[in-house]
């Protein structure tokens, strides 16, 4: 039982390791303008008002805060796609999901107290046996 104990905790420190996504730099919304008009940036995806730009190299990857209603970043990357329409930016809006995120936080951070917790009363019920 133990053992199994301890298979499931190293498994669920792997998700949890897993699942961390690596942050990308945070740069001013000037500086992704510039990015993408010097024919850096291969796609763009904006969730709410967080825009993840994905580079040509296929590695780096920036983000940046958009302004509510903004229209200058969209207009950039539109021009950029009119003038290289031979290597045009990707443009992809996403609705924000928040809840599941939430959702998901507050239980992989429960889940390491249940563990101990599990483990201390595995261990007290085999204390009282023997």
């Amino acid at each position: 039982m133990l053992t199994l104990l301890l298979v499931v905790m190293g498994l669920a420190l792997l998700y949890a390791y897993r699942s961390q996504t690596p942050s990308a730099p945070q740069v001013s919304l000037t500086q992704a303008i510039q990015d993408v008009q010097a024919g850096k940036i291969r796609a763009v995806s904006v969730v709410g008002n967080r825009a993840t730009l994905e580079f040509r190299n296929g590695i780096q990857r920036e983000q940046t805060v958009l302004p509510e209603q903004d229209q200058l970043f969209a207009k950039a990357i539109v021009d950029y796609n009119a003038a290289h329409p031979d290597s045009p930016v990707d443009l992809v809006y996403q609705s924000a999901d928040t809840t599941f995120s939430v959702v998901g936080s507050i239980l992989l951070s429960l889940l390491p107290v249940v563990l101990i917790g599990g483990f201390f009363y595995y261990m007290m019920r085999t204390r009282e046996r023997s």
